[in-house]
């Protein structure tokens, strides 16, 4: 029963001070130093109502513990508020308040985002590692089960139905409570249902969709809840980076994948791809585990899209507010225009090689895997890229977003055009040679989007930046369910004319890009204030 304007204190054993803003002033500890600030020192603001606060007997333990800063916090035996069981920094929130709690702080910090990169890098390449193996794997699976190419591409496209039903989710989940649980959990499911793929391939068509939904449901919070850490957890002027090694890690993940799974299938039959690559995770787990990350942004946590305030926007609401802005619907047109070819190629580039081109399953690396490498070096130097530029005031943001992701949509393009053309004029050494390369340098040029679609829900959204993320990959997900089984039935329809799901891959780009360039922005739209 302190009245108002009383200052309420609690001391530990080791005589810290603990306090709770009861009137005039607030006493707190700050996390970031350990110091006690006393009322005197943070005066109550204007207008700042008392608030009162239940007095509940503090024990000490070990479980709280602040990863990373050696200080112990302290929690109630019977509940008490937050303020008494998290460390308060030196603005006047706590930690809690502030950070999700999936994601906490550690020690200065100063190097988390690297990091935080190269875990969730990792994490990537596992997840297009386990997604890409079965683009190889599928052609003994397809000649074992006497499947034509409307049926491989079905059992192909099965994926992206899971992969659609968990985006918005993730990035909701990653954003309101924290990515770094969301990613763990995605990870554990992916890899489960992708070392139970054979079981589930012998035993029918059915439990194989199911697998494969199951896959892409795991795999589909794993994007949105990298993004939603790199919204917080990494400075402005690193962020184009950390995204570009980020998603260049895909790109290294389905060359791997590309160049392994051959060899193992050659080695131990196609059902011993899906228990190789099922079982990569174990190593990733107990480095995810033990990290920690301090928050460098307020983008995404706290204010009223933080756990704290959760319903009292409803995220329909937050997110039919976000897709109306041109912004946004720049960054879903872009993402769906690019995933139309990008997931196409990925999910047909062994087929096409193999039979197109004539080349047989034990060279297929040397033709499908390059372009990949190529990819994840052009998108990892466009982050550095455009970082720099920035850093440097050289271009404008948004000439910046428009440059790259235009280059990067308008380059495949023509180089996908060119190769439906040589496609067309005849199956000789020459033009098998050319229209591979073409093929190739398309792919490598796609990367460049790494300096803008990738990042651009970071400049306009940082705030639901998993949100947001999740319904442009959302789109590129839509993309690739109608690309993949689409082009199998193609091909089946005009007696297997490469140069006709080429063709469709290219004109999608351009008008991808065109719009692109008219609707791109490069600052916080006010939706994203909500």
């Amino acid at each position: 029963g302190q009245p108002p304007g009383a200052m309420m204190s609690l001391a530990s054993p080791a005589g810290v001070l603990i306090g709770s803003s009861c009137g005039r002033g607030r006493s707190r500890r700050a996390a970031s130093g350990g110091r006690v600030i006393t009322p005197a020192m943070t005066p109550r603001r204007w207008g700042q109502s008392a608030r009162r606060v239940r007095i509940a007997p503090i024990v000490r333990t070990r479980a709280d513990n602040v990863p990373g800063t050696g200080q112990d916090t302290f929690s109630s035996s019977i509940g008490a508020p937050n303020e008494f069981s998290a460390p308060l920094d030196a603005s006047g929130g706590s930690a809690a308040g502030r950070s999700k709690p999936g994601d906490r702080r550690s020690g200065d910090g100063e190097n988390d985002w690297l990091t935080l990169t190269l875990l969730a890098a990792v994490a990537i390449f596992v997840c297009y590692a386990d997604r890409s193996n079965i683009s190889t794997a599928i052609i003994p699976m397809a000649k074992d089960f006497g499947w034509d190419k409307i049926q491989t591409g079905g059992m192909l496209s099965a994926f992206f139905y899971g992969y659609a039903l968990t985006q918005l989710v993730g990035g909701r989940l990653a954003d309101s409570f924290g990515g770094k649980r969301v990613l763990a959990l995605g990870v554990l499911g992916w890899s489960l249902a992708t070392f139970v793929t054979p079981l589930a391939a012998a035993a029918g068509a059915i439990p194989l969709v199911a697998a494969r939904v199951t896959l892409g449901a795991g795999e589909g919070v794993a994007f949105p809840a990298v993004h939603s850490l790199i919204s917080r957890h990494v400075p402005k002027d690193r962020q184009s980076t950390a995204v570009a090694a980020v998603t260049a890690a895909s790109y290294g993940g389905a060359a791997f994948a590309f160049g392994v799974t051959p060899a193992v299938v050659l080695a131990g039959g196609w059902e011993a791809a899906f228990y190789t690559f099922g079982s990569a995770a174990i190593f990733w787990f107990p480095f995810w585990a033990a990290s920690s990350f301090k928050v460098v942004n307020d983008a995404g946590g706290g204010g009223k899209y933080g756990a704290e305030s959760a319903g009292k926007t409803g995220v329909i609401d937050e997110w039919l507010a976000l897709v109306k802005t041109k912004e946004v619907r720049a960054i879903c047109v872009a993402q769906f225009a690019q995933s139309w070819g990008g997931y196409g190629l990925l999910s047909w580039l062994p087929t096409y090689f193999e039979e197109a081109l004539g080349i047989p399953l034990g060279d297929l690396p040397a033709f499908t895997v390059l372009p990949y490498f190529i990819q994840g070096i052009v998108g990892v130097g466009s982050g550095v890229v455009a970082d720099q530029w920035l850093r440097e005031g050289k271009f404008s943001t948004k000439f910046i977003r428009r440059a790259f992701q235009t280059v990067g949509m308008v380059g495949p393009a023509v180089c996908l055009a060119g190769a439906a053309f040589l496609g067309g004029a005849g199956a000789t050494d020459a033009n098998v040679f050319a229209a591979a390369v073409l093929v190739d340098v398309g792919l490598a040029l796609s990367a460049l989007t790494l300096a803008g679609v990738s990042v651009s829900h970071l400049d306009v959204a940082p705030r639901h930046a998993g949100l947001v993320f999740a319904t442009g990959n959302t789109c590129a997900t839509i993309a690739g369910i109608i690309a993949v089984p689409l082009s199998g039935w193609v091909l089946e329809a005009t007696g297997q004319s490469w140069s006709a799901v080429f063709g469709v891959i290219a004109v999608l780009y351009v008008v991808g890009a065109a719009l692109w360039w008219a609707w791109v922005g490069d600052e916080p739209v006010p939706e994203d204030s909500l």
